[in-house]
């Protein structure tokens, strides 16, 4: 039976809203330069070498649901079971009788006759069978179907517009090793003991997924034609074209050689979930087709630029792989596409507490140079299934715009005034290492931050400072420039270390300095948690939480579909009055036809 999504865990108001709000600030970003948080199922969830189909299950459920975006997946292809499984082993198909325990711990040991190798075979907690080949325990069916269906339940539980995200999955490809020689290099797998068919990873994504993959085929065309894809949709769903090379012919159509479409263009306007690539191919699957369908997978690293990261000796992050640049002010010149680390590096500390504050620390860091951190280790030695917590941290570590606890709840803020509301716009905290952002009363008043033009990397100060409804106002800003906010980590990297040179109203060394805030083009004004660009006067596009959302989604159906019931009533009627009143008029034939008309 196929796995569904399973999780018993959920993120807070806080958290969700942290997540929300990152992604939409980030709407407009082609998603190539979009930091997510990318972890490893070989190290979260079998990192004990226990295959199991429940725990597997578990773990990928809760790993999705607090928050991963990338997913790299280790698969095996059998070539005796003919499937692609998680255990690294190929389990004997011989005709073995076997008698199964009732119990986790104890096991009936049996001996095939074709390959001769040992079996133990147990049954776990939850009922489902085991086989112990060398150091792995493995459920003889779990396999990638059994991912496929964790995600396709997952998309169709979170399918509102406040819990769509991208996700990513790359698929190293590898052979399962024999049962005789578990920890031994599988052997080359060739001719008729390669995948056929609907054996084939493409096909099998394709048959359960098609709808929620954006395929190459996809992005070919409308890169193509941008005047007939990512331009053709309201102004906010398009991409911010500084990001991309764009070509234009002699009649005015563009194209581009190198673009991504922007996170809302593909979640919200095109409803797409999940883009796949190939990742490491192992040389015994060398033969393994990976033209099959291409248009479903895109080729080897397409969705990955892998960086090399490290710690200093002082457990800081090393700036060779960091995409801050202070004298760039082009994407060209701090180009971050894809860009992925190798791993988290995991500073040396004595306890398990100090170990994951400086580990989250370290992944603040990653986003900040425009790196999504790579988890591919198995946190203190439990896997998500049955310890979530530690990798919740992580997930969230990847944040890179509100500092912890942020942002706070503004009907629980410290506000001097009695309306907490006011409490709902945000500043980026120079106080906070890395410049991360406050939600503050709305009415103090301090700088703006301002960017020029629609550069990315290029940013100003406001002349004076203001409340935040008047930041917002015409002439506060330099010329040619306007108040804005960071779209990514490595532009809140870009505008923090700006105001660190701005040392005329930022004096570090003093203890009142001028400038320990700067208001940026974002606020929760009209709904609590709902945070929006735009000025003071913007709606929340949507409701409070999820479920207001659906049940008023739910009601605007209804209600359509009780005017549809109504117009469809009154058309009959008037149709069935004027057939009433055209049945006393004469009739006559012409041409064969019966024609209804005025007597002559």
């Amino acid at each position: 039976m196929s796995l569904t999504f399973d999780s018993d865990v959920s993120l807070n108001a806080t958290d969700a809203a942290v997540f929300l709000s990152e992604r939409d600030v980030a709407g407009q970003i082609p998603i190539n330069f979009v930091t997510t948080s990318a972890v490893n199922l070989q190290s979260a969830c079998f990192g004990d070498n226990v295959y199991e189909e429940h725990a597997a299950g578990k773990c990928i459920s809760n790993l999705l649901a607090v928050g991963y975006r990338h997913f790299i997946v280790d698969i095996y292809w059998s070539p005796d079971q003919r499937d692609w499984l998680f255990c690294p082993v190929s389990i004997p198909q011989d005709d073995t009788v076997v008698t199964v325990s009732s119990t986790y711990t104890t096991a009936t040991t049996t001996t095939t006759d074709a390959a001769r190798a040992t079996v133990t075979e147990t049954a776990t907690p939850s009922g489902s069978t085991v086989y112990e080949l060398g150091p792995y325990r493995c459920s003889k069916h779990l396999n990638l179907s059994d991912l496929i269906s964790v995600f396709h339940d997952f998309f169709r539980t979170y399918s509102s517009e406040l819990t769509v995200y991208t996700r990513y999955i790359s698929l190293n490809l590898h052979a399962g090793a024999s049962a005789t020689t578990p920890e031994k290099p599988a052997s080359t797998i060739t001719g008729s003991h390669l995948p056929t068919g609907s054996e084939y990873i493409s096909s099998l994504f394709d048959d359960h997924l098609s709808s929620y993959i954006y395929m190459p085929s996809q992005l070919a065309a409308e890169r193509a034609n941008l005047n007939e894809s990512w331009y053709e949709v309201e102004d906010d769903y398009k991409p911010i074209t500084e990001y991309f090379t764009i070509n234009e012919a002699a009649n005015g159509d563009q194209s581009t050689p190198d673009g991504w479409p922007c996170t809302k263009f593909l979640q919200l306007a095109k409803q797409k979930r999940l883009l796949l690539e190939y990742g490491t191919i192992d040389p015994q699957m060398q033969d393994y087709n990976l033209s099959y369908m291409p248009d479903i997978i895109f080729p080897q690293n397409y969705l990955t630029s892998t960086i090399s990261v490290s710690l200093d000796a002082d457990n800081t992050l090393s700036t060779s792989g960091c995409f801050y640049n202070p004298s760039a002010t082009t994407i060209s010149q701090a180009n971050s596409s894809w860009a992925q680390s190798n791993y988290i590096p995991i500073p040396s500390a004595p306890t398990r507490n100090m170990t994951l504050t400086e580990m989250s620390l370290v992944i603040s860091n990653l986003t900040a140079c425009g790196l999504t951190p790579t988890l591919n280790t198995t946190l203190f030695n439990q896997t998500a299934n049955s310890a979530i917590a530690p990798y919740t941290d992580i997930s969230l570590s990847t944040s890179w715009a509100w500092a912890i606890g942020q942002p706070a709840d503004a009907a629980s803020s410290s506000s001097s005034s009695t309306n907490g509301s006011i409490d709902r716009c945000a500043v980026m905290d120079l106080t906070t290492p890395g410049g991360h952002w406050h939600a503050i009363n709305c009415t103090e008043s301090h700088y703006s931050a301002c960017r020029v033009q629609n550069d990315p990397f290029t940013w100003q100060l406001s002349p004076s400072t203001h409340t935040f409804a008047n930041a917002y106002s015409a002439g506060s800003c330099p010329k040619n420039s306007s108040m804005a906010i960071p779209r990514t980590g490595l532009e809140n990297t870009y505008l923090y270390q700006y105001l660190l040179t701005r040392t005329d109203v930022l004096d570090p060394s003093s203890e009142n300095p001028v400038m320990t805030k700067v208001w940026l083009d974002f606020n929760s004004i009209d709904v609590e948690s709902c945070w929006v660009t735009g000025g003071p006067n913007v709606d929340c596009p949507y409701a409070s939480d999820p479920q207001q959302l659906e049940r008023r989604t739910v009601l605007v159906a209804a209600i359509a579909g009780i005017v549809i019931c109504i117009i469809a009533a009154l058309t009959l009627f008037v149709k069935c009055n004027a057939n009433r009143r055209n049945s006393r008029r004469g009739k006559r034939l012409i041409k064969g036809w019966e024609y209804e008309g005025v007597p002559s």
